[in-house]
């Protein structure tokens, strides 16, 4: 299912590209110097097609979103027992806001130089949307297609008649049948993940590695580096004295801000993460989006545009900062934030993190959850929860979701890196 819709979209930008070279070079409809006449057919034709094409990508760029809003509304009213229209309410389409393109300029021809510059730069920026939405497409895709394994997996198996069969759009009797081996479902241990990532004002501090550790199949190293001398074991498996973790609020506390983690880097306790792609302000009137999943919580496109609070056009922004609480960009009161980051690990590690947020945060690292604050609105701590996570070995994903009530907003992510 991937492959045909990514296919649809290709001829869309094959055709771009070689219309890009097309008009940076376009003799052919220049005025002949000899008679004064133009031959403008060709340039017209290759601006109608690409128009044409155009418009057909954002079709089938509109039918994926949709139906990726559908499979979500299903997959949410399952898991929290709700009737499709509400789910289908508290799930927002992912239909980014594309830029306008000059569509009677494509179609015109080319009939001076100076007209050249002009369609050049439209035909590229044509590429661009494009490129973004062929991307866009196959991460929604992959996605449907991991949701439907979830809902397949729990519905009772049964044999496919021949009538459903033959109503496929792809069905050809010459052809032999497709076998496709569905995605496995998510694995059973996230319902429990989510609840031991879940505030607990008389439990702090909670150790999620064991649920994290089965759904990464991540072998434990401890046991494997004791009797090794150039490497110490507590870089893989932190401290499970939570003790040590009240010296975060001492101010003498050595803090250090980065995103990489590695053998031999700067000596420090703890290390904040200080850069972030933020978006926001969705709206959030009198909170009642709290439960309301937004785009960037079912695909992370840092290329996208959204239509957030009071109807403005939102898009992610590079935000970076010298403390341990960070501000998004652009905040507001009674909205919703998202902000995205990558940390960076020289080998699996079990680390503590610390999270902080005014007001209400989820926080998920590679697509898992591990933290999820109360409800109640509230000023920002260094040291609200504590929670001990398995990091993989190269790149790992965070995504923090922030709601801001009303006055201040921020948030903060502190790692401790020390044994």
């Amino acid at each position: 299912m991937t492959t045909n819709r990514k296919s649809q979209l290709l001829p869309a930008l094959l055709l771009l590209v070689a219309a890009t070279l097309h008009v940076a070079g376009q003799p052919s409809a220049l005025p002949d110097p000899q008679s004064g006449a133009s031959v403008p057919e060709a340039s017209e034709r290759v601006g109608a097609d690409i128009v044409d094409l155009y418009d057909q990508a954002v079709a089938h760029l509109e039918t994926v979103c949709d139906d990726y809003r559908r499979i979500k509304s299903i997959q949410l009213s399952r898991r929290r027992d709700l009737a499709f229209d509400e789910a289908h309410e508290n799930v927002s389409s992912v239909m980014p806001i594309l830029q306008e393109i000059n569509k009677p300029l494509l179609r015109s021809s080319i009939r001076r130089p100076a007209d050249i510059q002009g369609h050049k730069k439209e035909v590229e920026l044509v590429k661009k949307e494009i490129e973004m939405m062929i991307d866009l497409v196959a991460k929604l895709l992959e996605e449907i297609e991991v949701i439907q394994a979830e809902l397949l997996s729990q519905m009772p198996s049964r044999e496919v008649t021949l009538e459903e069969i033959v109503q496929k759009p792809e069905f050809d009797p010459e052809l032999e049948p497709e076998v496709v081996e569905p995605p496995p479902p998510p694995p059973p241990e996230y319902g429990s993940l989510e609840e031991a990532a879940r505030e607990d004002e008389h439990f702090p501090a909670k150790d999620l590695t064991p649920i994290m550790r089965k759904m990464l199949d991540i072998k434990d190293l401890t046991q494997d580096m004791r009797d090794r001398e150039d490497i110490s074991f507590d870089l893989f498996r932190s401290t499970d004295d939570t003790g040590v973790l009240a010296a975060i609020i001492d101010p003498n506390a050595h803090k250090a801000y980065g995103r990489k983690i590695r053998e031999g880097g700067t000596p420090a306790e703890w290390l904040f993460v200080d850069a972030w792609y933020t978006i926001g302000p969705f709206p959030n009137p009198n909170r009642r989006n709290l439960l309301r999943k937004f785009p960037p919580e079912t695909v992370i496109d840092l290329d996208a545009t959204y239509v957030g609070k009071e109807g403005k056009e939102i898009r992610w922004q590079w935000v970076q900062s010298n403390d341990p609480m960070v501000t998004p960009a652009d905040p507001a009161q009674y909205a919703i934030y998202y902000a995205y980051t990558e940390v960076w690990c020289d080998r699996p590690m079990d680390l503590w993190v610390a999270v902080g947020s005014d007001d209400k945060a989820n926080v998920w690292l590679n697509g898992m959850p591990i933290w999820i604050s109360s409800d109640k609105l509230k000023g920002w701590q260094i040291n609200e929860g504590f929670r001990k996570v398995a990091f993989q070995a190269g790149v790992n994903t965070v995504l923090y979701r922030v709601e801001n009530g009303w006055l201040n907003i921020g948030f903060s992510l502190g790692i401790r890196v020390a044994p």
